[in-house]
């Protein structure tokens, strides 16, 4: 038996392993990066500036100081727009609003403060578009806006990957496993299973095909970016693309929406082979709801996504039997040819009840081979070219009566065209939560 104080050291132990395993839990960045350098109008650079980057959505800031070069750097920021204040005793306060930061996305923002009381206040409302000069990454930022207003068919987030500068759609195959879109993507060249997806910095990849498994709602979407080249390090494991999806958040204000997308087949066009237009109808429909939990600090973000189709499938031509074949019935034919070569069919028709009686025999093992091939015959077995329905297999007979006998009076000269109809149901649901632990953490779920 272990001492009292072997099993608290024991535990300790397993404790300490347990937090060590968890830093190689592996996530990938979905914020930003805000960096830049602060100076006076002659040009040198100001030290222990206090800069404040608040989030013009949920009013949460975070500040930091320039270094003794000028510098400064807001490293993992949320995606969203921000406004940045300056100050520095002697100079006037400096605001820069609208800073938008999207996924990924490394700004530089320099400013040059003016002399002056800080009671004096520069408020810079609009400013020339931010040039991304501190990454090497190449990629596209998708924002909600495009997402929600855009056709997409079947509300298929993914789609806009063909339309990024060096990607081509492998029109065919699923985008997503398992699902139904237009196909997978090649980038630069690259396989269409080269791409690495990620939602929330949470690894989204189906490790057997190597094809994203999550693909949020597009109404949940914040916005997502498809690096096509010179991606940091931080990515890695594939050689084609990354694509960074990041949901939406709740704000200060309460936000939600309902939808519903709508589809039938009046306009569809009928195949031409098929004796009727195929059944088609489609809704989605779903909500959004996001909002504070506490101002300023805790917020929530749900949704709901449900897609019910009803989708024709055709059949094309077939060739099936007649009303009398269905049941066994070939007399009208020629004789049956060939014959039993392997002991276990003869055991299998024997097997089944009422077979032999039918046949009126024995037993179809015990029935003369023909001396020249060294099997039964058929025409010994069924010599009238009818199969008794106690001799045929009882499932494919359940088949054959329940998807196909029905179907043969629309035969015409011995094919046949159906259009059945296939029932897809998917619902996905999403829940976030984001909150301010102080000025330096922040915890979302």
């Amino acid at each position: 038996m272990l001492s009292s104080r072997a099993r608290w050291t024991a535990v300790c132990l397993i404790v300490v392993c347990c937090l060590c395993a968890s830093v190689l839990l592996v996530a990938q960045s979905t914020g930003g990066r805000i960096l830049g350098r602060v100076a006076d109008p002659t040009g040198a650079v100001l030290a222990n500036v206090k800069v404040t980057a608040t989030n013009e959505a949920t009013g949460v800031s975070r500040d930091t100081e320039t270094s003794d070069t000028g510098d400064y750097t807001f490293p993992e920021v949320p995606v969203g727009v921000y406004t940045f204040s300056f100050e520095l005793t002697g100079f006037k306060k400096d605001l820069r609003h609208g800073v938008n930061l999207d996924v990924n996305q490394v700004i530089t923002l320099n400013v040059i403060m003016q002399l002056g009381t800080a009671q004096e206040v520069v408020d810079v409302t609009s400013e020339a578009l931010l040039v991304e000069t501190s990454s090497t990454q190449l990629g596209t930022v998708v924002n909600d806006r495009a997402i929600v207003q855009l056709p997409l068919n079947e509300r298929d987030t993914y789609q806009f990957l063909s339309l990024q500068p060096g990607v081509q759609s492998q029109v065919g195959a699923d985008l997503y496993f398992g699902g139904s879109s237009t196909g997978s993507v090649s980038v630069n060249g690259g396989r269409g299973r080269a791409n690495n997806f990620s939602v929330n910095g949470g690894d989204a990849n189906d490790m057997f095909a190597n094809l994203p498994t999550v693909q949020p709602s597009p109404d949940s979407v914040e916005e997502f970016r498809i690096l096509t080249n010179g991606f940091d390090a931080e990515y890695g494991r594939n050689s084609g693309s990354v694509v960074n999806v990041v949901t939406k958040s709740g704000t200060n204000q309460l936000h939600g929406d309902l939808y519903e997308f709508h589809r039938n087949r009046p306009l569809n066009a009928k195949g031409y082979l098929d004796p009727v237009k195929e059944p088609f109808i489609l809704n989605q429909f779903g909500a959004t709801l996001g909002g504070p939990i506490k101002k300023d600090r805790t917020f929530f973000f749900g949704s709901y996504d449900g897609r019910r189709r009803v989708r024709g499938v055709s059949s094309g031509s077939v060739s099936v039997p007649t009303l009398a074949e269905s049941a066994g019935d070939f007399s009208a034919g020629s004789a049956f040819t060939g014959g039993i070569g392997n002991p276990f069919v003869a055991q299998v028709l024997d097997g089944r009840p009422g077979c032999d009686a039918a046949l009126g025999i024995p037993s179809v093992a015990s029935l003369p081979a023909d001396p020249n091939t060294g099997k039964i015959p058929w025409a010994s077995v069924f010599p009238s070219n009818v199969i008794p329905s106690a001799c045929q297999d009882p499932v494919a007979s359940d088949l054959m009566n329940h998807y196909v006998t029905p179907y043969i009076p629309q035969a015409t000269n011995g094919f046949l065209v159906t259009v059945l109809s296939e029932h897809d149901r998917q619902d996905q649901g999403t829940f976030r939560f984001d909150h301010r632990i102080n000025d330096r953490q922040n915890f979302s779920a």
